[in-house]
C-alpha cells in the first residue's frame, strides 16, 4: 500500500501549477469530478486485468494476450517511455521546492545537480533489491502525509468556497483551460496499472493488487482535493502559484517550522515517487527481454541483488538527459499526451479478453456482464480520446515533435528487436 501510495500520488505537490494554467474553479472540480468518471472505471478494468492476468511485465502481457505480438510491443515500448518521462517530472520538482526554499527563486545549474543527486541516489537504491525501495516508500509516506494533514487540520476553519472562483484563468479560453485542467488529472489520477509490472514479486498479486487499488483511490482524493482548497482560502493569490506553493501556504498556517516540515515532506514525495517508479520501468522491459523482444543484455540481473541493474543505469542516464533539457510542464505534456494511446487500449483490453477468452477468469471480475463493461469502458475511452485531439491541436510544435519523435522509434526498435530474435534463433512464447 505504501509503495502504491509513493508510486501513484506522493501527496498534493506538484499540483499546483494547474490552479494559474486552468483556473481555482477548474482545478478543484477536475480533481473531484474526474475520479467518479475516469478513475473510478480505470481501476476496476485494471484490477479485472490484474485479477485474470497477474504475470511480470504488466501491460506488456494484457497487450500480448489481447492485441498479439506487433502491437502489444508498441504500446508496451510506449508506455515504458510514457512512465519514463513521468519519472523525469520528479527530480525538477523537488529541485523547484528546495530553491524556492533555501535561494526563494530557481537556478537551471543548480536544480540540475539537484536532479543528478535525486537520480543517482534512487538508482543505486533501486539495484540493491525492491524490498528496500518497499520499506523506504513507509519511511516516504509518513514523512510525505504529516504536513499535508497539518495544513489541512490548521485551515478548515479558514475554508472560504468564494476562493474557487472564478472558475477559469481570465487569460485563457474556456477550452485551453479545460484541456490544462485534465491533463493534471489525468496525471494525478493515472498509472494503476504500474505495479502490475512486478507482479512476480507482489504475493498473491491477482487477489491482493484490486484491493489496494479500491483502497488507494478514495485516499488519493483526499490528499489532492482537500489541501488545495485549503490553499485558495489561505492565500488566495492564484495567478502567483507556482511549484513549490505548498510551503507558502504552510509558512502562512503555521509558520516557518510547518514551512520546512512541508518541504521536507515534499521533497520526500518527490524522491518516493521517482524510487517507485523504477520498479515499473526496469520490470517491463526485463519481462520483453525475457520474451526475446529485446536484448537479452537487457535481461541480465545483478549476481547479488537479482535486479536488472543494466537497465536501471540506462535509464538514469536517459533522466539525466530529459531534466537538463526540459522543464516539468513540458515534460508534464508530452508525458500525458504519448499516454493516452495506452490508456486507450487499456481500457479496450478487458472487451477483447472477454470476447477472445471468455474462461479467463481471475478472483476479480466487474459483475453485471456486456451491459456493464462496455459503458464503464466507454466513459473514459471517451475522455482520453477528447483529450488527445485536443492536445493534438492546440500543443506546440517542439511538444509534439517531440512526442512523435518516440512514436516513429518504436516500430524501428521493433523490426531490429525481430532481426535479433531471429539470428539467435529465439522463437517467441505465447502467454501463459
Amino acid at each position: 500500500m505504501a509503495t502504491t501510495f509513493a508510486l501513484l500520488c506522493g501527496g498534493p505537490y506538484g499540483t499546483e501549477e494547474a490552479v494559474p494554467y486552468a483556473g481555482p474553479g477548474l482545478a478543484i472540480g477536475t480533481l473531484i469530478v474526474m475520479p467518479f468518471i475516469w478513475a473510478l472505471p480505470y481501476v476496476l478494468l485494471v484490477a479485472e486485468l490484474g485479477s485474470s492476468l497477474p504475470l511480470q511485465g504488466g501491460v506488456y502481457k494484457w497487450f500480448r494476450a489481447a492485441y498479439g505480438r506487433f502491437w502489444s510491443f508498441q504500446l508496451s515500448l510506449l508506455d515504458w517511455i510514457c512512465w519514463a518521462l513521468d519519472a523525469a517530472l520528479y527530480p525538477p520538482l523537488l529541485a523547484g521546492y528546495l530553491t524556492t526554499l533555501l535561494l526563494g527563486g530557481s537556478n537551471r545549474w543548480i536544480n540540475w545537480g539537484i536532479c543528478l543527486a535525486v537520480i543517482w541516489a534512487c538508482t543505486w537504491m533501486n539495484v540493491r533489491g525492491i524490498k528496500s525501495t518497499a520499506r523506504a516508500s513507509m519511511i516516504i509516506s509518513l514523512v510525505t502525509l504529516a504536513p499535508v494533514f497539518v495544513i489541512v487540520l490548521m485551515g478548515l476553519p479558514k475554508i472560504d468556497l468564494s476562493n474557487l472562483l472564478p472558475l477559469t484563468a481570465g487569460d485563457k479560453p474556456f477550452g485551453s483551460a479545460l484541456n490544462y485542467a485534465l491533463i493534471w488529472a489525468l496525471w494525478n489520477y493515472s498509472g494503476y496499472a504500474g505495479l502490475a509490472s512486478a507482479s512476480e514479486e507482489i504475493v498473491k498479486p491477482e487477489r491482493s493488487y484490486p484491493k489496494i487499488l479500491l483502497i488507494f483511490l478514495p485516499l488519493s482524493v483526499v490528499v489532492y482535493a482537500f489541501p488545495m482548497i485549503v490553499a485558495l482560502s489561505v492565500t488566495p493569490d492564484w495567478q502567483s502559484w507556482e511549484t513549490g506553493h505548498y510551503t507558502l501556504v504552510a509558512a502562512t498556517l503555521g509558520g516557518v517550522g510547518l514551512m520546512i516540515a512541508t518541504s521536507v515532506g515534499a521533497q520526500f514525495a518527490q524522491v518516493g515517487l521517482f524510487n517507485s517508479v523504477q520498479i515499473v520501468i526496469s520490470r517491463m522491459p526485463y519481462a520483453m527481454a525475457r520474451d526475446g523482444l529485446l536484448p537479452p543484455w537487457f535481461a541480465k540481473l545483478h549476481p547479488r541483488y537479482g535486479t536488472p541493474a543494466r537497465l536501471l543505469i540506462l535509464q538514469g542516464l536517459f533522466y539525466s538527459a530529459l531534466t537538463f533539457h526540459f522543464g516539468f510542464v513540458e515534460l508534464l505534456v508530452v508525458s500525458t499526451w504519448l499516454s493516452l494511446p495506452i490508456y486507450l487500449a487499456t481500457f479496450i483490453a478487458p472487451l477483447i479478453l472477454r470476447w477472445k477468452r471468455p474462461d479467463l477468469r481471475g478472483p476479480f471480475r466487474i459483475p453485471g456482464g456486456w451491459p456493464v463493461i462496455i459503458p464503464l469502458a466507454a466513459l473514459p475511452f471517451a475522455i482520453a480520446l477528447y483529450v488527445l485531439v485536443n492536445v493534438l491541436l492546440t500543443q506546440g510544435l517542439d511538444v509534439l515533435l517531440m512526442g512523435f519523435f518516440f512514436l516513429a522509434v518504436i516500430p524501428l526498435v521493433y523490426l531490429w528487436a525481430r532481426r535479433e530474435s531471429r539470428k539467435r534463433g529465439i522463437t517467441l512464447p505465447d502467454v501463459e
